[in-house]
């Protein structure tokens, strides 16, 4: 979404940063830690929903989903898979012969691993 914090602390996205520098308490998924949502990046979801001809849901929801995989250290994944920002959508491509081919979108979603 080309933030400058992540999206669930106030940590850094910049790269090219010594290993490990960007962190905090939520990165780790310590106990304890409360994630905020970063406003920016569910404005650029909103954006993204409404350029693919979405609806844009009243509220939506984040959900932890628990993986144990060893590439993943907090163990858990943030989704709104079950209730998008977005959702109901469309994108309309003009093939080589002018002809309009629709790709329906079902969900437009903010996650995080």
């Amino acid at each position: 979404l080309g933030t400058k914090t992540k999206m669930f602390c106030g940590c850094s996205t910049e790269l090219k940063q010594d290993a490990n520098s960007q962190t905090c308490p939520v990165c780790l998924g310590l106990p304890g830690a409360l994630p905020v949502v970063n406003e920016i990046g569910v404005e650029s979801a909103i954006k993204i929903g409404l350029a693919l001809h979405c609806e844009i849901a009243d509220w939506c929801r984040f959900a932890r989903k628990n993986y144990f995989y060893p590439d993943m250290p907090k163990n858990f994944q943030t989704s709104q898979y079950d209730e998008p920002i977005a959702f109901n959508g469309y994108l309309d491509v003009q093939l080589e012969d002018g002809e309009i081919f629709r790709v329906e979108i079902e969900r437009a979603h903010m996650e995080e691993d």
